[in-house]
């Protein structure tokens, strides 16, 4: 199998990770960024590469793309020609990866299929906003996209001076700011899904002033955290939330509140690069092990014939 992992940047752990496994395994493998998908010429007009590699080579590309950040209309492109090419599987699909990366459009689709997820207001002035806390009093405001916990902001006083000023501040920042009601709950789950199985579960220590697993500060690390076996109810949670946004992979963002079992997001590229080497070889394998799968579904080259660039 030619395997091609596009990490979220330069060096990620998990793509590196990966890497190191499929080539274990008699693989080849190749970890590359968005801006290494390039249209290059050839005789019969426009083909994609990747690195300079012909993208028909590959047989499957694990896609890990930040799309939180820009420039987006740019990545779109890019992520186009990677979902090009016939007979090459992308895990997941340019259509499944956007539709998950959108938190508005997430939450739309795990409501359709029945989810749990909180009521979500799409707010563009601090008029929105106020009329938010009005319905809920205590709402949290979040970018539209966006990842580890980046301006992603509690507000439990109220409409506040000082919280009109923090929402003007993130709306000049973001254009679109999604409103919740803020469900208080002690401990945020974590569950990794790899094809239509649980992975693992983490359980972060969440409470008072550490509300969120991450800080919003790209520097910190998470809260405490621990891997835990999840209940039958969370993991059967999990499982239809990723079904529900046709992810293979994904992990779901599950909080415990007076609400009862709430998803919070379904992430479409999930990390654990701070997990021990032990624990983060598991996903490693299980995703090259999936890999395999749908590439020998697709009639795909077994790794004894795995040749080319490592």
């Amino acid at each position: 199998m030619k395997l091609g992992i596009l990490a979220w940047e330069k060096a990620e752990p998990e793509a590196i990770g990966m890497a190191d496994v499929a080539r274990e395994r008699g693989h080849s493998a190749l970890v590359f960024e968005l801006d290494d998908v390039r249209c290059a010429a050839s005789p019969a007009g426009a083909v994609a590469t990747v690195q300079g590699t012909p993208l028909s080579e590959f047989d499957v590309i694990l896609c890990r793309c930040d799309l939180s950040t820009p420039p987006w209309t740019e990545k779109i492109q890019q992520l186009l020609l990677l979902n090009g090419e016939p007979g090459v599987t992308v895990l997941d699909p340019l259509d499944v990866h956007i539709r998950a990366a959108s938190k508005r459009a997430m939450l739309q689709q795990l409501t359709l299929h029945g989810i749990p997820v909180p009521p979500t207001k799409e707010c563009h002035s601090a008029v929105d906003v106020r009329a938010a806390l009005d319905t809920w009093g205590q709402v949290v405001v979040k970018p539209a996209l966006g990842y580890r916990g980046l301006d992603v902001e509690r507000l439990l006083d109220g409409p506040t001076t000082s919280a009109l000023e923090l929402v003007d501040t993130l709306l000049e920042r973001h254009g679109t700011l999604l409103c919740q009601p803020y469900l208080e709950h002690r401990g945020d789950y974590r569950v990794l899904v790899i094809g239509s199985k649980v992975s693992s579960c983490t359980r972060f220590d969440t409470a008072g002033d550490d509300w969120k697993p991450f800080s919003g500060d790209l520097a910190d690390d998470p809260v405490s955290s621990a891997l835990v076996e999840p209940s039958d109810d969370l993991a059967s949670l999990a499982l239809r939330a990723v079904k529900a946004t046709d992810l293979t992979t994904a992990g779901v963002d599950i909080v415990i509140s007076e609400a009862g079992l709430t998803v919070i997001e379904v992430n479409p590229v999930p990390g654990w690069a701070a997990w021990s080497q032990e624990a983060a070889r598991v996903p490693n394998v299980q995703l090259v092990e999936y890999a395999e799968t749908r590439a020998n579904a697709l009639g795909g080259v077994s790794a004894t014939s795995a040749r080319g660039w490592r």
